[in-house]
């Protein structure tokens, strides 16, 4: 028996237990996101691309020894899309009339002014993660997403002591690259 055209346009059903995994963790995702990208609109379009793509290897995500990990893995590799799909839309983005009022969203000053606190961070972030990207991961998931150890080690299927041995060196080395002075020796 074939399926009708209105069969085949019918989108697959949800199963059930994805559902169910993605709402219990969509929250901590979301925050990931978030974390790398800087506005929640952005993170909430990247997560649900990644939804979209672990539903589609829910199977494998199942059947694997650390399902949060995988879906993590899921998750960056959206986020990483996410910046390059930009990139590409930006290269061939040809500018409408000569008017800064005709754009939606205009960029103003104390735009740039919050963006240039984070500059010196992502870089560093960006360095280390070429370097070292569990610790960089660690020090995201940490500060950026506010998780606890337990919840690193599972989102990186890690232990606890290597959550925290890699969220502790990668503080020292951001500190290091971000050349900041040692703390409570200030500028002397």
């Amino acid at each position: 028996m074939t399926d009708t055209p209105e069969q085949e346009a019918r989108p697959a059903e949800l199963d059930k237990a994805f559902a169910a995994f993605f709402a219990r963790h969509k929250d901590d995702f979301l925050r990931v996101a978030a974390g790398r990208l800087r506005n929640l609109h952005d993170a909430d379009e990247a997560l649900m691309d990644a939804a979209i793509q672990m539903h589609r290897k829910w199977p494998r995500i199942e059947a694997h020894s650390n399902p949060i990990a995988l879906a993590y893995t899921i998750l960056n590799a959206k986020i990483t899309d996410f910046y390059r799909r930009r990139a590409r839309y930006a290269d061939h983005e040809v500018p409408v009339g000569t008017d800064s009022t005709t754009y939606a969203n205009t960029v103003n000053v104390d735009d740039i002014l919050t963006l240039r606190g984070y500059e010196p961070l992502d870089r560093a972030l960006a360095e280390l993660q070429e370097h070292a990207p569990k610790q960089a991961d660690c020090v995201r998931l940490h500060y950026l997403s506010e998780m606890s150890y337990d919840e690193i080690a599972e989102y990186l299927n890690i232990t606890k002591g290597a959550a925290k041995g890699n969220t502790h060196l990668d503080r020292k080395g951001l500190h290091d690259l971000m050349d900041l002075p040692e703390p409570g020796k200030g500028d002397s």
